[in-house]
């Protein structure tokens, strides 16, 4: 009687472990799920997160120019997409780097801190090219310190080869 007390000791622990265990695991695979959704550069929509452009979309970022090319399936999206005037969130392995919004070359309007021009020539097949600006539309219009210069981004775009000068 004490053998069958002392067993269904160990079967009731040893159960109670494989199910921490499982639970473990699978607390684990969506963690790293989560968060390998958030790996490299990405440029989200401010008001709901949503992921405008990876570093998958991009040809390249010019260092020097601020210009982001897209592939065809990133003007596709960005097609798709009603982003004039909404603001933007730049992130790098899911940390927020700088924040701005979607201009236009054509807008009337100014804006003191960085945009993200040429969104709406993207959506009438007249560009491929994205210029990050500092602000709009000139530096007179600037407010505070431009984030744009970042060595972390740099770095990234010249270890996975999409960094020109």
């Amino acid at each position: 009687m004490v053998n069958q007390a002392i067993m269904k000791y160990r079967i009731i622990v040893t159960a109670i472990i494989l199910l921490a265990m499982v639970v473990v695991i699978i607390s684990w695979l969506i963690l790293s799920a989560q968060v390998q959704g958030e790996r490299g550069f990405g440029i989200y929509l401010s008001e709901n997160n949503e992921l405008i452009l990876s570093d998958k979309d991009i040809v390249f970022y010019n260092r020097t120019s601020h210009q982001i090319k897209v592939n065809e399936e990133g003007v596709n999206r960005i097609r798709n997409l009603d982003l004039y005037h909404k603001s933007f969130t730049v992130k790098l392995n899911g940390r927020e780097m700088y924040n701005g919004s979607f201009w236009s070359n054509i807008d009337s309007m100014s804006h003191s801190s960085v945009v993200m021009v040429d969104i709406l020539a993207i959506q009438h097949g007249q560009t491929d090219t994205i210029r990050i600006e500092p602000c709009y539309p000139s530096i007179m219009f600037c407010e505070g310190v431009d984030p744009r210069d970042n060595s972390e981004i740099f770095n990234y775009f010249k270890s996975v080869g999409k960094l020109v000068q």
